[in-house]
């Protein structure tokens, strides 16, 4: 009975040993990495800034308590950013898809920067870089406005995620 009990011990062993080195029971380590859709931003109000650069950062990032300038943001990571020449009063950007990372989120809030220069990189107030921008020595900037992604959530929830989402860059 014990010469039984060993011989099933060693093949479930065996068994369970060939499956792991085969990555079948491992697979579910292997996914893709997961990926938040954006919906597609009309950007309204931009006429005064014709001939200049509007930069665009979905970001990780949080606002001061007492302040609500948006100038005032610490941006810790930018997972992605898109750059737009201005020639109109409106500009619409495409949906865009930010990558998530475990339970951290995608991003909470999308920044939108106009700058005379098209190279525009963020610094925060203490003179830190956001992991995932390159920083370069344009930091001007002549508007400033951000949405926290609980807005973008509401619009998707009402509107659907293939709605131009409108943000006013007042």
């Amino acid at each position: 009975m014990k010469s039984f009990k060993l011989a099933a011990i060693n093949a479930l062993t065996l068994i369970i040993g060939l499956g792991l080195m085969s990555g079948s029971l491992s697979s579910k380590s292997a996914k893709a990495a997961k990926l938040e859709s954006v919906p597609s931003i009309e950007v309204t109000q931009l006429g005064n800034y014709k001939g200049q650069y509007l930069t665009v950062l979905y970001a990780v990032g949080s606002r001061p308590f007492i302040s609500t300038d948006a100038s005032q943001l610490n941006i810790s990571q930018v997972k992605e950013s898109r750059t737009v020449y201005i020639t109109g009063d409106t500009v619409t950007l495409p949906q865009v898809q930010v990558e998530k990372e475990g339970f951290r989120p995608s991003y909470n809030i999308v920044v939108f920067v106009v700058s005379p220069q098209q190279n525009y990189s963020w610094v925060n107030a203490d003179g830190t870089s956001p992991q995932g921008m390159p920083k370069t020595a344009n930091q001007l900037r002549n508007k400033i406005n951000a949405i926290n992604k609980s807005d973008v959530d509401s619009f998707i929830a009402s509107k659907g995620d293939k709605a131009v989402l409108p943000v006013k860059l007042n």
